[in-house]
C-alpha cells in the first residue's frame, strides 16, 4: 500500500519505517504502553541513523520533544522522522564549524 506521508530514503524513512512498525501494534498494547514503547523504538532508529552517518545520536528527550512538536499533524510520523534527522545533521554542521 502505498504511504503518501512515507519520506523518500535517508535517515528519516528508517526511522519512519521503524515507528509505523511499532504503531501498527498499538492495538496490541496495555494501557499507554505503546506510547513509550513508539518512543523507544523512534529513539533507537534514530540513534542508528547516527551512528551511520556520523551524528551524535539524539536523547530520549529530544525524541519526546520532537515527538511534541509533530503532534497533531496529518504526517506526524514524517514531521517526528524529519524532525530529528533535521536536528542531528544540525548538531553535526555545528560540531564541525566549532
Amino acid at each position: 500500500m502505498h504511504d503518501p506521508f512515507r519520506p523518500h530514503g535517508g535517515p528519516a524513512q528508517a526511522i519512519y519505517d521503524a515507528f509505523q512498525n511499532e504503531a501498527a501494534k498499538r492495538k496490541s498494547r496495555p494501557g499507554l504502553t505503546w506510547i513509550e514503547l513508539e518512543r523507544a523504538t523512534v529513539h533507537s532508529a534514530a540513534t542508528e541513523q547516527a551512528m551511520a552517518n556520523g551524528w551524535s545520536a539524539p536523547s530520549i528527550a529530544d525524541v519526546e520533544r520532537f515527538e511534541a512538536c509533530a503532534s497533531g499533524h496529518t504526517d506526524y510520523g514524517s514531521k517526528w522522522a524529519l524532525y530529528l534527522v533535521e536536528f542531528m545533521r544540525k548538531n553535526a554542521q555545528q560540531a564541525v564549524a566549532s
